[in-house]
């Protein structure tokens, strides 16, 4: 494996910024060939990537169960399945992780593939709460990505932290378990209240399901939905958390995509709470990896404090907004030549 790549790079002399080239998992002069590591990574991501995938083998399974009249055995595997999916697990401030497999570093196949590159502006405090809030949402939260294979604990160490994910993703058998061994538990307001009361950090995509249908790889203008998203804002200031602006580089291009007409969209958010959207990478799921000259990666922003206030007015979470707002402007103005945007590629707040 490659060893942790932390540097002080000479293009950020900042004082506390550091820049992390995520470690892949073979070394430069591995002796595996590339044909057999191009393998690995493509099975590795198949399988990790999305949770719907991970019901399907067992569907399978059910079948040929039933083919042979042995769908006896296919009940019982439900009824020994049934505690896991009722325990209710997303919904408390610890959630369910398998710690061995969120830090593996079989993370690192994927690191290398996409060449994730992340910089942290400045030092946290692990005696303190934070409240990451990763822009833009992108099409499937690729961005989990640079969180996971020990990226996270060598960046930020002595913190902990549970990612808050959409309800219905715990709704689907199997692939609830992968969400919460991950370290997602629900995003509801209740939810993330019990997490910072545990005395964890919490990282969410406030721009949520609308931000997906922001995605356009076409455009030179990436849009974040975050102009009246002030909820992440009065929860870090409810329990004095502090709020990391993160902005998520390149992701919009490794995938293609179609929206369904409006119509269909709405009736699905509405009525299931999920996207529907047509895209395609490398293979359905699986990303394309960067162009040259073009990096993937996040840039964790200076920090906002924000003082403990359990009822602050409505003028006191837009100053607050407003502040994390213009730090989410400055990253992207100073970084995104650095990833491979564009000069008269612009950031739109909607």
């Amino acid at each position: 494996m490659a060893p942790n790549a932390i540097e002080k790079s000479q293009d950020h002399q900042e004082q506390d910024v550091l820049v992390y080239d995520a470690p892949g998992y073979f070394v430069n002069d591995s002796k595996v060939p590339r044909w057999m590591q191009n393998l690995l990574t493509d099975a590795f991501s198949f399988v990790i990537l999305h949770y719907f995938v991970w019901g399907v083998p067992f569907l399978a399974l059910f079948y040929v169960f039933h083919k042979y009249d042995l769908d006896y055995v296919s009940i019982a595997m439900v009824v020994l399945y049934l505690p896991s999916f009722f325990s209710g697990a997303h919904k408390t401030g610890k959630g369910n992780v398998w710690e061995g497999l969120r830090t593996s570093r079989l993370w690192g196949l994927l690191n290398k593939f996409l060449r994730m590159k992340i910089i942290r502006e400045q030092e946290l405090d692990p005696n303190k709460r934070y409240i990451f809030g990763f822009h833009p949402h992108g099409i499937i939260v690729l961005s989990r990505i640079a969180i996971f294979g020990g990226s996270f604990e060598d960046v930020f160490p002595g913190i902990t932290y549970r990612i808050l994910g959409a309800s219905p993703m715990f709704y689907i058998p199997l692939g609830r378990e992968l969400c919460l061994w991950m370290g997602g538990v629900d995003a509801s307001r209740s939810t993330g209240e019990k997490v910072l009361k545990e005395g964890s950090s919490i990282v969410v995509y406030p721009g949520g399901v609308s931000g997906i249908f922001k995605t356009n790889p076409n455009s030179k203008e990436t849009q974040l939905v975050l102009k009246n998203r002030l909820g992440f804002v009065k929860l870090a200031m409810n329990h004095g958390a502090d709020l990391v602006p993160t902005f998520v580089f390149g992701e919009k291009w490794l995938y293609n995509m179609w929206n369904p007409p409006k119509g269909v969209i709405d009736f699905f958010r509405k009525t299931l709470g999920i996207p529907v959207l047509v895209f395609w990478g490398k293979f359905w799921w699986m990303p394309k990896a960067p162009e040259k000259g073009k990096r993937y990666g996040v840039v964790y922003g200076r920090p906002i404090t924000t003082k403990l206030n359990p009822n602050p007015t409505e003028e006191e979470i837009c100053a607050i907004h407003s502040q994390y707002v213009a730090e989410i402007e400055r990253i992207f103005g100073r970084y995104k030549l650095e990833f491979g945007y564009e000069e008269d590629e612009t950031l739109a707040i909607v």
